[in-house]
């Protein structure tokens, strides 16, 4: 009775959850729309693509506005000079004014300043491209792992029902003295030892759903999961001559390290353009209201007369209005400056010496891995098949043995051998199972295969 409670509560701790459906596809669609990483990466193409313009470029004059004013208060108590005002003057000044400035003979800066803002915003969508790369092999990876957790519990479930189921066999032999209390304290210990292998997997299976869920963006706590796709056992063959040409035209990594070696080139090609001169052209407009409260001046001071000396009007405010506007022409050409635009134009040659060869590095490094990936997926492939056949050959010896025990023919340690040898089996096939989907995966990510197929 406390082996069936057991069992029952092995089941209940597995069934534990609410369980959602969950494919392959549905993860790697959540992945690239939740990744923390592609999260960050978007926000670097927009930050890009708000700097690709020609404003930034430069191709616009820049026009400047600004106001100056004035309160200033005057009070003449005392004076030698007769013809001097005693009293207060306050004068107001207003004094607004615009300024223009374009440099006309650097379009061709402008053209390529634009053109680098084009290829950084380029290298940004590349960066994008090696991160969502890099999530859907990470993803797939994830998903497959979660996978070969559940079936290889699959596998210790079944285990652990063989082991029960004999373990209840032995006991009812044993009730009606046909069996011993030794070959039950056998059983007995099989059983246990098969459950504590149950509980064991079922932690190893929560922690890779856990991970699962981090590679998709879930927060905790996470749903638990039925994953739909059991393990991919395709296989395929591969051509390492056809492999290189794919990997060398569309492996996101070469793609992006071809456009940093472009934005490279026309730093270049600007460091140059420091030699040229510059031309520019400036316009500006300033008016001047200036303004004087005089009505503490003495009266004869404030009045007008006319021709016969007649009072026409009395002063209390002055006014003074001036406008000045102009344009202007700036031509400037550095003749010296220490050799400053020589070493930036050395510096910028070398980097793009530098990046040449790191796309050859890289190129070479790819090659080689893309070799290796190839080696390894070849042997991995033999290494299924043979564990494949391996399997069978357990299975179908574990059958006879089951035949076999059942009508006496063997005792229970050759079964329980028999019984272990067909578990190991199937593990190890699982783990060949994914060990060849680790490695076209990996064909996949050195040949742009990943970004081509799951990213549409």
């Amino acid at each position: 009775m406390k082996y069936f409670i057991l069992s029952i509560f092995i089941l209940c701790a597995l069934q534990s959850g609410a369980q959602e459906t969950l494919s392959l596809s549905q993860a790697i669609e959540a992945g690239l729309s939740n990744n923390f990483d592609i999260q960050i990466e978007k926000g670097n193409i927009e930050v890009a693509t708000l700097n690709n313009n020609w404003g930034e470029a430069g191709i616009f004059p820049s026009l400047t506005t600004s106001i100056v004013g004035s309160k200033a208060v005057f009070e003449n108590q005392e004076a030698i000079n007769p013809f001097q005002i005693l009293g207060q003057t306050k004068t107001t000044q207003i004094q607004p004014s615009i300024n223009l400035n374009w440099n006309l003979l650097s379009i061709y800066n402008i053209q390529m300043s634009k053109r680098r803002l084009e290829q950084l915003q380029a290298e940004s969508e590349g960066n994008a491209s090696i991160v969502i790369a890099n999530t859907i092999q990470s993803t797939i990876l994830g998903y497959y792992i979660a996978v070969l957790e559940q079936e290889r519990l699959e596998q210790f479930e079944e285990q652990l029902k063989l082991s029960r189921d004999k373990y209840i066999r032995v006991k009812v032999r044993r009730d009606i003295g046909s069996a011993n209390t030794s070959d039950l304290l056998l059983e007995e210990s099989n059983y246990l030892t098969d459950s504590v292998s149950v509980v064991n997997q079922t932690l190893l299976y929560q922690n890779a759903i856990s991970n699962l869920n981090f590679l998709l963006g879930v927060q905790e706590p996470a749903p638990v999961y039925t994953l739909t796709d059991s393990l991919d056992r395709e296989v395929i063959d591969v051509d390492l001559a056809n492999l290189i040409n794919l990997m060398e035209t569309e492996n996101v990594d070469v793609k992006k390290q071809y456009i940093t070696q472009a934005v490279l080139g026309l730093d270049t090609d600007l460091r140059r353009w420091d030699r040229y001169p510059t031309l520019s052209i400036g316009a500006n407009y300033t008016f001047t209201r200036n303004e004087q409260d005089v009505s503490d001046w003495p009266l004869n001071r404030r009045e007008i007369r006319d021709s016969n000396g007649n009072v026409v009007d009395v002063l209390t405010i002055g006014n003074n209005q001036n406008l000045n506007y102009g344009v202007n022409f700036t031509v400037s050409f550095t003749l010296f400056n220490g050799g400053r635009i020589n070493r930036a134009i050395q510096r910028a040659q070398l980097l793009e010496n530098i990046g040449e060869i790191r796309v050859d590095r890289l190129k070479t490094s790819l090659r080689r891995d893309l070799k290796q990936a190839v080696d390894q997926y070849n042997v991995r492939k033999q290494l299924y098949h043979i564990n494949v056949r391996r399997k069978n050959a357990a299975k179908q010896n574990l059958d006879i043995a089951r035949d076999k025990f059942e009508n006496g023919s063997i005792d229970s340690f050759d079964y329980r051998t028999i019984q272990n040898t067909y578990l190991s089996a199937a593990i190890l096939e699982l783990q060949a199972i994914y060990n060849l989907i680790d490695s076209k995966v990996t064909l996949m990510r050195l040949t742009g295969g990943l970004v081509r197929e799951y990213n549409q």
